[in-house]
């Protein structure tokens, strides 16, 4: 109980939706993306003492999309008034030695890490010393929201590092993060697309091989065309820009399945990864895929949207794939076809046994 009062006043504010002219609003989803790192992140070793500071400026109209805050002097979570464009920031840290290809313009690679606070870790911003929120208090280590401690003008925010010389080698990496709010149209407006001649060179690539000293020894590629939530086929086929899969997955479904701790609030940054394969999936890293949007459009032509994979050929012609049915035996037993054949077979043997008769046995001396 003492280190969760001790904790209190680094609760998440609550937010409370409001429009342009002040009036709440209560029914439309809201979602909430890392639009980009602000202040690009340092990597920091342990092992000694590491220190680092960031400087930065914030403009007039940026300070005037932050969100304000209000405090509770009760004790109870503050809250927060947001609309839509409003921004937010966060100071993140990561294990940076888990981390490949962590350059400064590959923010792919920055969001999808998992955030983590080395043991001893001190946090200051424009001189206000900020509490860390580790995993002993939240069940897993939480970036820092720094939302109302940002200001127009100069601001400044340092990290120090202290760890014993006796723990592991750890390179850590620490940015501040920008977070925008968006609607559902907001959200799909960020996206991209990948042109039918990219995507479907893109799968024939995996089936087309110029060395002469390999050979290819598959001429065909199974395609996964269900959605990995509803394992239905999709309306609208999505992927991360950046992803190497097939498999897409369909985009109202995707952003309704962004979820948040707290019921009503919007989602929380961290859910916009690839349901497929972990990776970058935030809106402006999302493309629909127009190859495979006329791969739908053909199947509903064959009247065979139940479909769930079609086999490629290396010429780019396609046929469903068609499922194993595992049906009942149809003779009006209700016992399934398998069941049936292995009872057959039992039967034969035992009429087999039947006939043969006495069985001799030979002593030899």
């Amino acid at each position: 109980m003492v280190a969760a009062l001790h904790q209190s006043q680094t609760r998440s504010p609550i937010l409370t939706i409001i429009d342009d002219y002040g009036r709440l609003v209560m029914s439309t989803k809201y979602f909430r993306y890392v639009e980009g790192v602000a202040v690009l992140h340092s990597r920091l070793k342990i092992g000694r003492r590491q220190h680092t500071e960031f400087n930065f400026y914030i403009g007039e109209d940026d300070a005037a999309l932050l969100s304000g805050t209000r405090e509770d002097q009760k004790g109870a979570p503050s809250i927060r008034h947001v609309k839509l464009g409003s921004r937010f920031g966060r100071v993140r840290c990561i294990d940076a030695t888990k981390v490949t290809d962590l350059q400064a313009d590959n923010q792919r690679a920055w969001v999808t890490a998992t955030q983590i606070w080395p043991e001893h870790v001190t946090v200051i911003f424009n001189g206000k010393h900020l509490e860390v929120r580790k995993k002993v208090h939240y069940g897993k280590d939480l970036p820092i929201d720094v939302t109302a401690a940002i200001k127009f003008g100069d601001n400044q925010f340092s990290v120090s590092i202290l760890t014993p010389q006796t723990e592991d080698q750890i390179e850590y990496a620490v940015g501040l993060e920008t977070i925008q709010l968006v609607d559902a149209a907001g959200a799909k407006a960020l996206t991209g697309v990948l042109s039918y001649d990219e995507a479907r060179q893109r799968v024939l690539r995996r089936l087309q091989n110029d060395d002469p000293d390999i050979e290819v020894v598959n001429s065909s590629v199974v395609i996964n065309m269900s959605d990995p939530y509803t394992f239905r086929i999709w309306n609208v086929p999505m992927r991360g820009r950046y992803c190497l899969h097939d498999q897409c997955f369909d985009l109202d479904t995707f952003l309704e399945t962004r979820t948040s701790k707290r019921s009503g609030q919007p989602c929380d940054p961290d859910q916009f990864k690839c349901p497929v394969c972990g990776g970058d999936a935030r809106p402006q890293s999302l493309v629909k895929d127009e190859f495979f949007e006329v791969l739908r459009a053909e199947l509903v032509q064959r009247d065979r949207l139940d479909a769930k994979a079609i086999v490629m050929q290396q010429d780019g012609t396609w046929e469903v794939q068609e499922e194993e049915k595992t049906g009942e035996a149809g003779d009006g037993s209700g016992s399934r076809s398998g069941a049936r054949a292995e009872s057959a077979a039992s039967t034969m043997t035992k009429d087999s046994n039947a006939t043969r008769g006495p069985i001799e046995v030979i002593e030899l001396d």
